[in-house]
């Protein structure tokens, strides 16, 4: 996915409309492979912004996922925007703090490592199957949206983390000790 600004460098254009999809079997992220579903579609304009260029694009795809809590597979879809400055010349970052800056170098812009650079803020971090979504039980690994948890009937007093045992023997009695504190401080 390169684009040619050939035509926006020598000023015979002030801005240069793409449309590309493009079948990518994957986008590596942080070290993951994620297999695309669906094409990659980006659609936007490059203009003129003095001697750099002003670059306005909206990223559609969809990517193979799972459920963080159930591990369901699902399909993603993914849609952001990007508004990004490419720099032939030197700035200051300062000055660019509410856009992504990408240098250019040439006349050709490489549409797939802008996306790819732009993952990182776009990527949803949590995937669910569903917002009520149950997950699946950390003791026998069921699936709590389609089978009852049985691991919870059958945990005795050994299956207790050694590192808490200690705190069973505290005998909590949380409404008497409200009581009592409550009790003090009304009388001085």
């Amino acid at each position: 996915m390169k684009l040619n600004i050939d035509s926006l460098t020598n000023k015979e254009r002030e801005s240069v409309d793409f449309d590309f999809c493009e079948n990518v079997e994957s986008i590596r992220y942080y070290g993951v492979d994620y297999n695309l579903i669906s094409p990659l579609h980006l659609t936007g304009r490059i203009s003129r912004a003095g001697r750099n260029f002003l670059l306005k694009a909206k990223v559609n795809f969809g990517y193979k996922g799972a459920c963080s809590r159930c591990l369901k597979d699902l399909e993603v879809p993914v849609a952001y925007e990007i508004d990004a400055y490419l720099m032939k010349e030197k700035y200051d970052e300062d000055s660019y703090e509410d856009v992504d800056i990408f240098p250019l170098e040439g006349t050709e812009v490489d549409l797939l490592e802008l996306v790819d650079s732009t993952l990182t803020y776009n990527m949803p971090q949590k995937v669910l199957c569903s917002e009520d979504c149950k997950g699946i039980c950390s003791g026998c690994g069921v699936d709590l949206n389609t089978q009852d948890c049985v691991c919870e009937d059958s945990m005795g007093d050994d299956d207790i983390d050694p590192r808490f045992a200690k705190l069973k023997e505290l005998n909590y009695k949380g409404p008497f000790l409200i009581e009592m504190w409550t009790e003090k401080s009304d009388n001085p």
